[in-house]
């Protein structure tokens, strides 16, 4: 499956790289709300190829149902931050940013093989153990996904170990 999702995502990914050329290739500083959207992104896209590589459907709805108002209001900011960046263009965009990381972690389930489940199902009771749902952003960021295009943090950044938000308080 892992194969299916990296063909049928190149393509995806080669437009969104065309489309994201004639922009400025500076951004400006992001806010720690937006830093916080990309993660989440990240997450939910290593969610969704884990799912599907793995046959996780009912960590998948869990993690869905305990978290639907954050990860809506997260796509809704996500949408909104492509439409002002990119203005017209901000829908395709959108569209070929989701295509592009769900490309870029089924990229990372094909070379992890059949280590790719082993190395992956935890997260989903990583994630369900936190104690707040407000630490989802913080465990997002935790795992370091690398994104294609994010607004750079012109601030103080502080690490966060996804250990210590599972831990019991």
């Amino acid at each position: 499956m892992p194969r299916l999702l990296a063909a049928l995502y190149g393509s995806a990914a080669m437009a969104f790289v065309g489309l994201v050329a004639g922009t400025s290739g500076a951004m400006a500083c992001g806010t720690p709300q937006q830093e916080a959207m990309f993660d989440v992104a990240g997450l939910k896209s290593e969610l969704m190829v884990t799912t599907l590589s793995c046959n996780a459907d009912a960590q998948y709805n869990a993690f869905i149902t305990r978290y639907q108002s954050i990860l809506q209001a997260d796509d809704a900011a996500l949408q909104n931050y492509f439409v002002h960046t990119y203005g017209r263009a901000g829908q395709a965009a959108h569209d070929a940013y989701i295509t592009t990381i769900a490309n870029k972690m089924s990229e990372i389930a094909v070379a992890e093989g059949n280590n790719f489940c082993r190395n992956h199902l935890a997260i989903f009771s990583e994630a369900l153990a936190l104690d707040q749902k407000n630490d989802l952003a913080l465990f997002a960021a935790s795992r370091g996904y690398v994104e294609p295009i994010a607004p750079e943090s012109c601030g103080e950044t502080v690490a966060v170990d996804a250990r210590e938000l599972t831990a019991e308080r």
